[in-house]
């Protein structure tokens, strides 16, 4: 008897729906959505899977049994910050600097706004802090920069503000987090051992700023530990049931969770902060493992969901990881991939500003419940899915492959009263000036995303995902002079795709002060000290020593910088020879960013972080090359519908439909036209044509 085939499973929890990718051992994927169960995330993702297990056509219980791996990016930990439904949290932190959470820094007051909201100024103010002041307490220690020890711990301090803390506060979680405990833990780790006697069943969650980050910033490292622990018990309990019900059902592999890093682990080795971002984390490794399977160098990843629009970079190869990542207006120090967002959804919603009179597009979203209005679940605002619909873009008939069926009457009714009539438009016009304005929005923040990086955005490829990403690339890539995309059969569930390919992955991320030339014996021994600690992590997900890869980073700066160039390293360890070519790579690479004759030689530089990536490699999809073929384009084509563009003229156009599933390699459909997919549909307006690939992607060019 044959053995039965095994499945890898990826499911990625976003804010309207739950994506699955299952891939087979043979290079088969299968793909599968449902919508988004904010009240009990775990719901959606069982019923996720159930709809895996009919396209897949076993029973779900089939489906986890045969699972060798299923990871998972979930934005539990998101929902948690953003509708501040995390547990009440106390922080310990040094004497004398109990106010540094509310201080902040200059920039805190604008931190995470965007620049609209900048703008008016009188407005703005701090954010609502996690920790209120009368929840922070002070205990006398002090450790200086160096890691010397200058006032031991007062052990009597400790004990008095946790008992206050647990039995006068009745906080659910603690947070400690010490003056320069990045350069010696010795007296976080001391508090540790008192908790454990104060609170030995542990009812109290705990987080060490120390054990989250080892990067200078007491700021930032505080704000780590506190949402941290203002995390930890929701996410905790939503993973520990979530795998309960998995096991219940058949689940006999690993269930792996997926960080903001690019990489998933253990649930036992994830910290709650590191899932955030973790759903367009997903994304990013999916575009990575593409673009090698391409030779793409320069990738922009564009991830148009229900809710938002994600941006990221892929440039020589790598992504990068944001320096200080601003979550809920509160810098944090987390090796998370730099992905910037903005509400500009499918569900994003379209208004008339009451004082102005012009029409804005988000940043709010209507979510998975009630939805759009097309939905007709209960919506009762405008949306870009809306607009979209009557635009004729959609087919109300063919949403989710048939699943649903939109409502278009009732999206051009709200639109003729919301929108229309205050701006005395034509219902068309109205919807084609929500589509204009999200493109523009899209552009804007790609551009921004770009430029900062010292490229231009005509030196790369756009991929585009996520349900309602093919959808729009053409407008946004127009505004950016961009001349090719990618759209691929997996985008509706990229980041699903991406949760599917991730290796296990451990970072750590170290601050220092080498000043180049350095002795390379010291940065030897530096790197071997991190990697040790990274081995005996990864030996317990499982790994040998010659299974793990490691990715090495130095960011870089001149001396008497705040600010520095991260930079990969093509060498595992160092000599004379190679300090000098790093300090060579990294004044070409300055220059680049900041222009010709912007370095300062003189100055001298020194390395100011050490990033090291553990990778432990997994199986990975095997995606199969097909024989280009001379394809019937006219036998893929399902029928047509008047669609109104608005380049490069506004007017309605007859427009003809495809079936993608019986487009071939070497296809060639010429704009204007639709191809539609179960899950999204890509639109090529006049201007365009799409090319079908040996591996069946979508590729998008202006002609």
């Amino acid at each position: 008897m044959a053995a039965q085939q095994q499945y890898i499973v990826g499911v990625d929890t976003g804010g309207t729906f739950t994506d699955i990718v299952v891939m087979g051992e043979s290079g088969e994927i299968w793909t599968a959505k449902a919508p988004t169960t904010p009240d009990d995330f775990s719901r959606g993702v069982m019923d996720a899977l159930e709809e895996a297990a009919k396209v897949v056509g076993v029973r779900r219980g089939q489906l986890l049994g045969r699972t060798a791996l299923l990871k998972h990016g979930s934005t539990v930990a998101t929902n948690a910050l953003i509708t501040h439904s995390g547990v009440k949290v106390g922080l310990i932190a040094t004497k004398g600097f109990e106010d540094t959470t509310e201080i902040m820094r200059a920039i805190g007051r604008v931190d995470g706004l965007s620049e609209e909201e900048i703008r008016h100024v009188t407005w703005v103010t701090k954010p609502e802090p996690f920790v209120p002041r009368e929840r922070i307490l002070g205990v006398r220690e002090r450790m200086d920069y160096l890691g010397q020890e200058i006032v031991p711990l007062n052990r009597r301090d400790v004990m008095a503000a946790i008992r206050y803390l647990i039995d006068e506060e009745k906080v659910e979680a603690i947070a400690v987090s010490f003056l320069h405990a990045w350069a010696n833990p010795k007296h976080e780790e001391e508090v540790l051992s008192l908790a454990l006697e104060a609170d030995p069943s542990r009812r109290v969650y705990w987080s060490f700023g120390s054990a989250l980050s080892l990067v200078a910033g007491e700021y930032a490292r505080a704000n780590t530990a506190i949402i941290n622990s203002y995390l930890g018990p929701t996410v905790a309990r939503y993973l520990k049931d979530l795998e309960g019900k998995l096991r219940g059902d058949g689940l006999k592999g690993l269930f792996l969770i997926m960080q903001g890093n690019g990489g998933a682990a253990h649930r036992e080795h994830v910290t709650p902060i590191a899932n955030l971002q973790s759903g367009p984390a997903g994304g990013m490794i999916a575009s990575s493992y593409v673009a090698g399977l391409l030779g793409h160098k320069n990738v922009i990843t564009t991830d148009m969901g229900g809710t938002s629009f994600d941006v990221g970079l892929v440039t020589e190869g790598y992504w990068r990881y944001a320096q200080e990542p601003i979550v809920e207006r509160f810098r944090i120090l987390q090796p998370i991939i730099d992905i910037e967002s903005i509400g500009a959804g499918g569900g994003t919603i379209a208004r008339v500003d009451p004082d102005t009179g012009r029409l804005m597009v988000g940043p709010k979203s209507a979510g998975a419940s009630p939805g759009p209005v097309c939905y007709d679940a209960g919506g009762e605002e405008v949306t870009v899915t809306d607009a979209d619909l009557v635009l004729g873009i959609i087919d109300p008939n063919y949403f989710l492959g048939g699943r649903k069926k939109l409502n278009k009457q009732k999206a051009e009714k709200t639109i003729a009263e919301k929108i229309a009539r205050p701006l005395k438009l034509a219902v068309t016009e109205a919807a084609a000036g929500i589509y204009d304005i999200v493109n523009s929005k899209m552009a804007d923040l790609i551009r921004r995303q770009v430029v900062r990086t010292g490229y231009l955005p005509e030196e790369f490829v756009i991929y585009a995902f996520g349900g309602a990403g093919a959808v729009h690339a053409a407008g946004f890539a127009a505004d950016l002079g961009v001349k090719r995309i990618y759209i691929f059969s997996t985008s509706p569930v990229f980041s699903a795709f991406g949760a599917a390919a991730a290796d296990v992955i451990h970072t750590r991320v170290v601050s220092c002060q080498y000043v180049v030339p350095a002795d390379p014996e010291v940065l030897n021994k530096r790197l071997e000290s991190i990697e040790r600690d990274l081995h005996e992590i990864m030996r317990e997900e499982g790994f040998r020593r010659g299974q793990l890869e490691f990715r090495r980073f130095f960011t870089i700066r001149y001396r008497r910088q705040t600010a520095g160039v991260e930079l990969p390293l093509a060498w595992d360890r160092f000599s004379p020879k190679r300090l000098t070519e790093l300090q060579g790579i990294f004044e070409k690479k300055y220059e680049e960013l900041y222009g010709v004759g912007a370095g300062y030689t003189k100055a001298g530089i020194e390395i100011s972080e050490i990033r090291v990536d553990a990778v432990g490699l997994v199986a990975k999809p095997r995606l199969k090359s097909t024989r280009v073929r001379k394809s019937n384009i006219a036998s893929a084509r399902k029928g047509k519908r008047e669609i109104f563009f608005t380049r490069p003229e506004r007017k309605r156009v007859d427009t003809p439909v495809y079936d993608y599933a019986l487009l071939g390699a070497g296809a060639r459909v010429r704009g204007p036209a639709v191809i539609e997919l179960p899950f999204t549909t890509t639109l090529v307006p006049p201007g365009f044509q799409v090319t079908i690939d040996d591996y069946l992607n979508l590729v998008m060019e202006i002609r």
